[in-house]
């Protein structure tokens, strides 16, 4: 009977991945996936903003600080930042990826409650109305509203 539940668990499971991937969240995603893979410009930038990452790192961890050369690696990381982060194909990949994740949380948060009858709590608010969980947390947001 165990074995029975468990095939039947991992072929709904099954079943729940293939219906996410045919949902458009999913084809967004693995398409701006694919496009980032894909970027040779982006990912020469990515690598230098890590490699820099690392230097500014090392020259913090020596006994004499440098500034000028701290200040240098500063400027090059806010610049690699900002050219990572105004890309387009960064971007679409960014917001495809965060409407994916809030997909799967829903899932999760969904399963979560069916199998203990409780809405998950991680991201409560302390605002009842935005959840509606009527948990104990409405009496204790309502009680600092005074502190």
């Amino acid at each position: 009977m165990e074995d029975r539940l468990d095939d039947m668990i991992i072929e709904m499971a099954h079943h729940l991945g293939e219906t996410i991937k045919a949902d458009r969240r999913f084809i967004r995603y693995d398409a701006a996936q694919k496009a980032f893979s894909n970027e040779n410009k982006l990912s020469r930038l990515i690598t230098e903003y890590n490699a820099q990452q690392a230097a500014l790192s090392s020259v913090y961890a020596k006994p004499e600080v440098d500034r000028e050369l701290i200040t240098a690696i500063e400027g090059r990381v806010n610049t690699l930042y900002l050219e990572i982060t105004e890309n387009e194909v960064y971007r679409e990949f960014s917001e495809a990826k965060a409407d994916l994740d809030a997909l799967v949380k829903g899932v999760n948060d969904e399963i979560y409650l069916a199998l203990t009858g409780e809405a998950p709590h991680a991201a409560c608010t302390g605002d009842c109305a935005s959840c509606g969980a009527g948990c104990s947390t409405a009496e204790s947001a309502d009680a600092n509203i005074y502190d």
